[in-house]
């Protein structure tokens, strides 16, 4: 299968940089364009035609909804939208599931999210591939296609490992970010301090000390403290394996 043809649009320089080294190190993905606003990424869509989108949700000139909106409007081959955003309402999501995004990953996350949501899209296109000479879809093959995921709720999600739903996290935790914060102490080889994880995750110390005490509350992760110079010891964090 070829390289897909993929758009990025986000009004942030930097991260629409990250995005592009992350894919161009993963392969299967050639970046063809890079949009910061609604408006560059519209005009970059119709010329450049990409086969995918990663597509931020707030934009200096227009909503992403909008943006997607205007792609979907548009008299030209199918183009499948990957979400990536901060924005979290209800409306946005659902909105954005009404446009036909193929997923709507919420910032922060670690490469391994963006990751699996790209394994996925592949191994849709790979199906896709195979069924155009298959000749017509049986309700099976068509289940497949149009579910909103086929990933699995693996041991790395929050809402797996969680018996409590998401209503009943703590005020000013959200199971978005719960998500990023487990996925990142479960792939750490050794133990992390509440600022190492912020600097990670783009949290503030203080709110990636929340998300670890609640792992901890719950029996998912361990604090050790660790003595050193003179002063109060730094607390590490430890994710307790086969949790």
């Amino acid at each position: 299968m070829n390289a897909i043809r993929t758009l990025i649009i986000d009004d942030d320089v930097a991260v629409a940089g990250i995005h592009h080294g992350f894919l161009l190190a993963r392969g299967g993905f050639e970046v063809v364009g890079m949009a910061h606003t609604g408006q560059q990424g519209l005009d970059l869509a119709a010329e450049l035609l990409p086969e995918l989108v990663l597509l931020d949700i707030h934009l200096p000139d227009m909503s992403g909804l909008d943006v997607l909106q205007q792609l979907r409007n548009r008299p030209s081959r199918p183009l499948d939208v990957l979400i990536i955003t901060a924005s979290r309402e209800l409306d946005t999501v659902r909105a954005a599931m009404a446009g036909g995004v193929l997923h709507y990953l919420v910032k922060p996350f670690t490469s391994q999210a963006l990751n699996d949501r790209l394994d996925e899209y592949l191994a849709l296109r790979r199906e896709l591939a195979a069924g155009t000479s298959a000749g017509p879809l049986d309700q099976e093959s068509i289940d497949r296609l149009v579910a909103p995921s086929r990933l699995p709720a693996g041991p790395s999600s929050a809402v797996a490992i969680a018996a409590e739903p998401v209503a009943r996290l703590p005020k000013g935790l959200s199971r978005p970010t719960l998500d990023a914060v487990v996925e990142a102490l479960r792939s750490s080889r050794e133990d992390v301090s509440a600022a190492g994880l912020a600097l990670q995750l783009g949290l503030s110390r203080v709110s990636a000390r929340r998300y670890l005490e609640y792992l901890v509350v719950h029996g998912f992760a361990r604090l050790t403290p660790r003595y050193g110079a003179a002063g109060r010891p730094e607390n590490r964090y430890l994710w307790k394996h086969g949790a």
